[in-house]
């Protein structure tokens, strides 16, 4: 695509106060082929335009001194600022800020998630079609074409006579003959989709009433039913008595770009197999739904449905039948949506949504009785239960359902789901095709909770804690730099117990202290042994958790490990999370500062999952980011994650850092990341997590050429 600008290469402003929006935004864009420059707020927007004169901008809503909206206003009034093109950023529902963009002038908008390679498509087809309009002045035949570029035509209105005229553009547009048009106001009417038309006439009267531009999108439906998104621009002109004369503006069809919206918000917003919500529009369905309930005084459940032993149906039958079942149960639940066109009887709900694998979750708004939610739950179990045929079989499926009532279980989102969780845990230790309230001693996670709680308060004075390390790998000398310290559990009864089961146990008893004691004093030793030995030891990476950071007693923590197995401080690497460095950031500056003083290595764990600004992070002294392995497992498949990472890396060492990646398992991936330039790789391509004794093997016997040859 590249080759359309070769000869002239096109200038992107990209305005935003978020570092790394602005970066996302650069690689984009200049992977598309533009030249880019950057603005952090408004008032440097403005300067930056008076300057360098770019062809387009994409400005940031919200940001600091000066706002987007002031910032647009400001260069529409600048020489040239009429005329370029200016695209606003703004949150995918926030429909006012979009309004008002239109208001003072924007040209289009994007909505946040942004997907980037829609994104480099809209800013080529918008320079294109601005280009287009620029050339309008060199003859009619050139304008024809242009607007049959942009699929933009112009209109005239004379109010003398009521008379529109078209542009030949406009008709193709509109899918009429020029002779077919009656040309008249009341014609053009009619070609507006009926549900829109009163909606149109207020726009047009609005604008000759009070002499004003005006813009509205509207629907017209085509011959063949097929359906356009048109938006109209329009100005009023009026005589030396300024009485209003004639009206005139520009009509461009929209359609495929509010379809590519349309599949943006689709892919946010819903799950791909089914249709359905996802979780993350479930949290915000129901976030209304608690403020409407709360202004009602009503109350609300949240239902949590999870399919029996549809594992062992994956396994025996395949994935594929697995999704088309999810898919049929899906259309059985869309049934009782309250909306839905079934018998009035069998709507029971307002929300459904796909919540994980097998589990799905349904709001069930303006209870008056508890019972109704049972009735319910015994519904939705009835309807799960029906046969399903699939692929010549006959499926019979059962199901488990927890609820959680509002407000008696919890006045938050995030805490009604919590309890309904919680339910669902007890449901399952039941009979199948049971449902279960939550109930306030559900919270404790009953006795297996206390049990481990127990085994594990017992676990560090019998030695139950070990240490494996997982190492990392230099890309650009292909040697082990150092490694990760991970911590098990050798559990006398129940083996390994995975640090996903008791590390959040431990964080909430406050045992993640003394553990963590324990980690960072066993790691330092450990070291020493190996470097007794001789063996190529840079550093061992050891996670703080928030508890530990906290602690007023880890400085003093550190030195006395240190102090004891007569390490030098560098050998020792802490990593923090970002959402944990930015809890309190004028505390987490001072305890950063002290370890860093005392020589110790740095690393976000992590990075890209969390909150943190970059705009602090660039004071931490910080040594290492850990790209997430979420970005790094379909970096190869995914161009999003592919350009998350690699702005990720760009960044870092604008900032002087290292860049670990993560959760690396295929050569694809390490080529990728070598080539991208990423300092240092660990996952299970290179090396699972090995106990002290085997990774002696594996230092004296490492070499990258090898491995890469298997």
């Amino acid at each position: 695509m590249r080759e359309i600008f070769a000869k002239d290469q096109h200038i992107v402003l990209v305005v935003d106060d978020d570092a790394a929006m602005r970066l996302l935004m650069r690689e984009a864009m200049e992977q598309a082929g533009f030249d880019v420059k950057e603005a952090v707020n408004g008032r440097e927007a403005v300067d930056v335009f008076s300057n360098i004169r770019p062809d387009i901008i994409l400005m940031d809503v919200t940001m600091p001194e000066m706002d987007g909206f002031e910032a647009l206003q400001k260069i529409r009034s600048l020489p040239a600022g009429e005329q370029v093109p200016i695209l606003m950023v703004t949150g995918l529902d926030d429909y006012q800020s979009i309004n008002k963009a239109y208001k003072y002038g924007a040209t289009d908008f994007v909505v946040k998630p942004i997907n980037w390679l829609i994104l480099s498509y809209r800013v080529r087809y918008i320079l294109r079609a601005n280009k287009a309009i620029d050339d309008l002045s060199v003859s009619e035949e050139k304008l024809a074409q242009a607007q049959k570029i942009a699929n933009f035509g112009n209109w005239d209105w004379d109010l003398s006579t009521n008379k529109l005229h078209f542009s030949d553009e406009l008709y193709r547009i509109y899918n009429i003959e020029k002779g077919g048009f009656g040309g008249m106001f009341e014609d053009f009417m009619k070609l507006v989709n009926p549900d829109d038309r009163e909606a149109v006439k207020i726009a047009y009267d609005d604008a000759l009433q009070h002499k004003k531009q005006f813009s509205i999108e509207h629907r017209i439906l085509m011959p063949e039913g097929e359906e356009r998104i048109l938006r109209q621009e329009g100005a009023v002109y009026v005589d030396s008595r300024n009485l209003v004369i004639r009206a005139a503006g520009t009509t461009q069809d929209i359609t495929k770009s509010k379809q590519a919206e349309d599949k943006i918000k689709f892919l946010a917003y819903y799950d791909r197999l089914t249709g359905l919500p996802n979780r993350f529009l479930f949290k915000e369905r129901l976030q209304k739904a608690i403020s409407n309930a709360k202004r009602n005084k009503w109350n609300l459940s949240v239902i949590f449905i999870n399919i029996d032993n549809f594992k062992s149906i994956n396994d025996t039958f395949g994935h594929e039948t697995g999704d088309k079942l999810l898919a049929e149960i899906a259309e059985k639940l869309k049934r009782c949506l309250r909306n839905s066109e079934e018998e009035a009887s069998h709507r029971i709900c307002d929300t459904v949504a796909r919540f994980g694998a097998d589990e799905f979750a349904i709001i069930l708004e303006e209870l008056s009785d508890l019972a109704d939610a049972a009735v319910a739950a015994r519904r939705i179990m009835e309807i799960v239960a029906e046969m399903i045929m699939c692929d010549d079989r006959e499926f019979f499926l059962g199901s488990r359902v927890s609820l959680s009532v509002y407000p008696e279980d919890g006045e938050t989102e995030d805490v009604l789901i919590r309890n309904a969780a919680a339910a669902m845990t007890r449901a399952k230790e039941q009979e199948p095709n049971t449902y279960h309230f939550f109930t306030t001693d559900l919270n404790t996670k009953a006795f297996a909770r206390f049990a481990l709680e127990a085994s594990m308060r017992k676990a560090l004075e019998r030695s139950e804690f070990l240490l494996y390390y997982q190492p990392q790998i230099n890309l650009e000398t292909g040697k082990v730099a150092g490694m990760e310290a991970l911590l098990r559990w050798q559990h006398p009864e129940m083996g390994i117990v995975s640090p996903v089961d008791f590390i959040p146990l431990a964080e909430d008893t406050g045992l993640i202290v003394p553990i963590g004691e324990w980690v960072i004093h066993e790691a330092c030793r450990q070291i020493s042994v190996w470097k007794h030995q001789g063996l190529p030891i840079q550093r061992v990476a050891v996670n703080l958790s928030a508890l530990q950071f906290k602690h007023s007693g880890l400085i003093e923590l550190i030195e006395s490990a240190l102090h004891k197995n007569t390490l030098n401080n560098e050998m020792l690497e802490l990593e923090i999370t970002e959402s944990l460095l930015m809890e309190n950031v004028e505390k987490g500056m001072q305890i950063i500062d002290r370890i860093h003083e005392m020589g110790i290595k740095l690393s976000i764990d992590d990075f890209g999952t969390g909150y943190s600004s970059l705009n602090y992070l660039k004071k931490f002294p910080i040594n290492y980011l850990k790209i997430d392995r979420t970005f790094v497992r379909d970096v190869t498949e995914s161009s999003d994650d592919a350009a998350i990472v690699t702005a990720i890396i760009t960044m870092a060492h604008s900032l002087k850092l290292q860049v670990v990646a993560e959760g690396v398992e295929t050569i694809s991936q390490l080529e990728f990341l070598k080539e991208n330039n990423c300092d240092l790789i660990q996952g299970f391509y290179i090396s699972r997590p090995l106990p002290a004794i085997k990774m002696i093997d594996f230092l004296r016997n490492w070499r990258l050429e090898d491995h890469e040859r298997q």
